[in-house]
This record gives C-alpha cells, structure tokens and sequence, in this order.
C-alpha cells in the first residue's frame, strides 16, 4: 500500500514516515494507526456485534454437543426401551418360525409385561392367526418369557404348548 505525499506528490511505500523524505512535508497517518486512533485504541474486532457473533456460536456448539451426547450416550430408560422392543421382535419373529403352514400372521404389539430384567409377553386367543394344512385361519395365542440383559428366550408358549 502507497501514499501519496500533499506536497511533492510523490507515492511512497507506508512506512513509519512522519514526514516525506523527499520535501519534508508531513505524510498521513497509515490506515491501522487512524482506525486505533479513531476508535480511542480499541480494536474493532471486539465490538459488541462481534463478541454477540462468537457467544451465540458458542451456544450454539453447547447445544449440538449436549443433542449428540444424548444420542451416543442413552439414558438407562432408553436403553431399557431399545431392550424391550429387540425382545419383542424376537419372541415375535419365533412365533412365526413355528407356523407350518402358508400365511402366517405375525403377533402385533403386546406391551411388556415383565419386571425390571425379565420381558414378558402374552398374546391372547385370537389376536393373531395362522392357516392349517387346509388354508383355514385359526386363532392363535402365545407367551414369551425372557432376560433382557441376555437378549434370550427363556420360554415360549403357542396355544398352550410350551415350544421353548
């Protein structure tokens, strides 16, 4: 960056120059040294608008910080829940391997009926069906008993005979 000096008009180089080597006559302040001496030697990166700027990224990197926390690191109760629902896939994914016949339906949801480690599910008569060597629809029931922790099936019942 050059300026121009008033009196000889000559260009030179900003350098720390108070006067013009060539006629003496007194160069303008460079651009740094009037926007300090302007702003009464406070920098105008720290404005209010800037320090507002850099506090609201740095909520905003809290808030996705503690959102993804919650999403790599489960409460014990979303834990629990993503237990019950693999246990009742599972007990209902066996259900349906014991049809012998065609269609089968699979059993619909049914809430756990188990205390803290053990899942319990019971299906009442009718509420799902399979088809026989005929193709008729019959009436189903089921139990299915388990450990959580474990992920296993302890016990299953279909139409009161135990399968497991």
């Amino acid at each position: 960056m050059t300026v121009q000096c008033p009196g000889c008009k000559a260009h030179l180089a900003i350098t720390n120059h108070q006067i013009c080597p060539r006629c003496q006559t007194p160069l303008p302040q460079p651009l740094a040294k009037k926007t300090e001496a302007t702003t009464g030697g406070v920098r105008p990166e720290s404005s209010p608008r800037t320090i507002l700027i850099f506090a609201s990224l740095g909520m905003i990197i809290v808030l996705i910080s503690l959102i993804l926390y919650r999403v790599v690191v489960p409460s014990e109760q979303q834990v629990h829940a993503r237990q019950v629902a693999r246990a009742l896939a599972d007990c209902q994914q066996r259900i349906l391997a014991e049809a012998k016949y065609g269609d089968a339906e699979a059993p619909p949801y049914t809430p756990n009926q188990g205390a803290q480690d053990e899942f319990y599910f019971a299906w009442p008569v009718g509420s799902f069906h399979f088809k026989n060597g005929f193709g008729a629809a019959l009436k189903m029931s089921a139990s299915c008993v388990g450990n959580l922790k474990a992920g296993e099936i302890k016990q299953l019942t279909i139409n009161g005979k135990n399968v497991l």
